[in-house]
């Protein structure tokens, strides 16, 4: 079979189960048979099980290729614009973690108001995926390495929408307040005043975590991945 098309399927079988075991009609019914953890237990596992397959099915496929880089990869400061991206990429992963997200499966009840990487969007880690995903593509042209990357970029954003669409048909407190107040897709609430970045509210630590991640990335990415 094609390479790029078990990158597909396998790219469907991920995405079909995240969305489908997510979805209210599917959800309830589970976390009533088998609690809020073990939902997510299960949850987790299925995510795990069809992600594994996924990674390790381009990683098996891709190769290196010869073919020089497409004339957008050789445009003057794109290298510096993947980097960026990159950097904001592995930050909104790793802020995304450091606090709990009211619109995560785990939130609490009180419609907490968004601080630290949640002023920036409501969904740092997905976002993050997403952003990781367009740097590659900037750089990177072969069939499989678009398809892969590709879903990198779209899945987290179908995903996160999803995720939006699910708490809104919800009355949970502080609801419509938290959406106001928040936007999906990065910085565009702090440009359009609806709120604003506060970076003493960023945890230090998952800070350092987050540079000391991205330096690591920088200079082992080639030796690793090539």
């Amino acid at each position: 079979m094609d390479p790029v098309v078990i990158i597909l399927l396998l790219w469907f079988l991920f995405t079909g189960t995240h969305t489908v075991l997510s979805h209210p009609p599917i959800r309830e019914p589970l976390v009533a048979r088998l609690s809020l953890r073990g939902y997510i237990f299960f949850y987790s596992s299925v995510a795990f099980a069809t992600l594994i397959p996924l990674v390790w099915a381009f990683f098996e496929y891709r190769t290196p290729s010869v073919v020089p880089l497409p004339s957008l990869a050789q445009s003057p400061g794109i290298w510096w614009v993947t980097m960026f991206l990159m950097f904001i990429a592995v930050m909104l992963l790793v802020l995304g973690f450091s606090r709990p997200n009211p619109v995560s499966s785990l939130m609490d009840k009180s419609g907490s108001s968004a601080m630290g990487a949640l002023r920036i969007t409501r969904h740092p880690a997905f976002m993050g995926v997403a952003v990781m995903g367009l740097a590659h593509l900037l750089v990177n042209y072969s069939t499989i390495d678009r398809v892969f990357f590709g879903g990198l970029l779209i899945y987290p954003i179908l995903g996160c929408a999803h995720q939006d669409w699910r708490r809104r048909q919800t009355s949970e407190p502080g609801r419509e307040r938290y959406f106001a107040e928040t936007s999906f897709l990065p910085f565009v609430a702090i440009l359009q005043g609806r709120n604003k970045l506060v970076l003493r509210e960023f945890n230090p630590i998952a800070v350092c975590i987050g540079v000391a991640a991205y330096v690591s990335i920088f200079v082992f990415h080639h030796k690793i991945v090539g």
